[in-house]
């Protein structure tokens, strides 16, 4: 009886659904985000977002500030929290294409990051508003109004007595949820690129997250920050450095150039903080005051050729250096939420771009193993039984 052929112990199980194993997240982590950060196009972006804040603040903020009398610390919110959601568009957009490298092993063109950006515009506006809402609320509930109380003469006095250690509760309550919405604009953009859930589940999201391990979450923001002081100081110290170099070269057209490449420089980007102090020691060297430079021919050439040339250059590198310093953030936030919450990441149903990229590897998996099928050669087959000798 010949024997059945029985499927092989090692065969692929077909009616198992295939889902990509979860990347184990590490603070080490943490050390690739400089890596991460540079990418030129969202570099720009947070450049733009810099530079967008900064002129809020010179052209809007400081006259309404100046004008706002008693209403100061109102109008000084309002601009605050501008400031805020201009940021969190910015930096959602970075978070898509750190989302798509970190978690998807993928690169997004502009368009294809602008088509994802799209749905998320909406959590990347609302989410920092409550968050900043929650915290003038209980300042406003908890603080102020009961303070109002204490102010009636008299009573007030003695409620504020009796009633102290309420008081000193709910200052405590307030400051420690404001130290938790401050953590959470770490944590925000990468939540909001990676979670597809509506925005009141994000701003869940936000709280779960510093809550659920704030000493990851402050340790991350802590080591974030000297990486991004590490690239400040390396960046703006490259063109501090070309400035002293004209010290040790004979002559003064370098200087010159330098002279007029600062006040480009200053003119452009004067309402931008740590754009124009690249270090600590200003440059010296024995060159003529601003208002005789530029009077001869040689001078005029340097003012609208060479020194107009080197101070646009950069007024770029440093929009792009302050761009960097900014995803460095960022990217230490995608880092940090994914240590503290990556299972929200690997068991979300709702991530149609994970399924999309199940599919894709499942499909790829498929086609290797039928091309590594039809590559085996086929089994030689059994030869035959030899022929016994006729009998006598």
């Amino acid at each position: 009886m010949a024997d059945t052929p029985t499927p092989a112990a090692d065969a692929p199980a077909t009616d198992q659904t295939w889902k990509p194993e979860p990347r184990q997240w590490t603070w080490k982590d943490l050390f690739t985000a400089p890596m991460l950060a540079f990418k030129p196009v969202a570099m720009l972006v947070s450049g733009a977002t810099v530079v967008a804040i900064s002129a809020l603040w010179a052209f809007a903020a400081a006259p309404a500030l100046g004008a706002s009398g008693s209403a100061w610390p109102l109008v000084a919110g309002l601009f605050t929290l501008a400031s805020l959601l201009i940021f969190a568009l910015g930096a959602t957009l970075v978070s898509v294409y750190y989302k798509a490298d970190l978690l998807d092993d993928e690169f997004l063109t502009p368009r294809e990051a602008l088509g994802q950006y799209a749905g998320r515009v909406v959590p990347a506006l609302l989410v920092p508003l409550f968050l900043v809402l929650l915290v003038a609320g209980l300042c406003v509930g908890l603080l102020y109004l009961p303070g109002l109380i204490g102010s009636i003469p008299w009573v007030g006095p003695a409620l504020y007595a009796i009633l102290y250690p309420v008081a000193f509760a709910f200052m405590v309550f307030t400051l420690l949820v404001a130290v938790a919405a401050t953590l959470g604009l770490l944590l925000f953009p990468a939540i909001v690129a990676i979670r597809r859930h509506g925005w009141f589940d994000n701003v869940v999201d936000t709280v779960e997250a510093v809550g659920t391990r704030p000493h990851v979450v402050v340790a991350s923001l802590a080591v974030t920050l000297l990486i991004t002081l590490f690239a400040y100081g390396i960046g703006m110290g490259g063109m501090a450095a070309l400035k002293h170099l004209p010290q040790v070269l004979p002559g003064d057209q370098l200087a010159k150039t330098e002279q007029r490449a600062g006040e480009v420089v200053r003119g452009g980007l004067w309402f931008v903080p740590f754009a124009t102090t690249h270090c600590p020691v200003q440059p010296v060297w024995n060159a003529p005051a601003a208002s005789d430079t530029w009077e001869d021919a040689e001078g005029g050439y340097l003012r609208w050729g060479p020194g107009l040339v080197v101070g646009l250059i950069q007024i770029l590198i440093t929009v792009l250096v302050l761009g960097y310093c900014m995803n460095l953030l960022l990217a230490g936030g995608m880092v940090s939420y994914l240590v503290v919450r990556e299972d929200d990441y690997w068991d979300d149903e709702d991530l149609e771009d994970l399924d999309k990229l199940a599919k894709e590897l499942e499909e790829e998996a498929k086609r290797e193993e039928a091309a590594l099928t039809a590559a085996q050669p086929a089994a030689a087959p059994a030869p035959a039984p030899a022929a016994e000798p006729p009998k006598a």
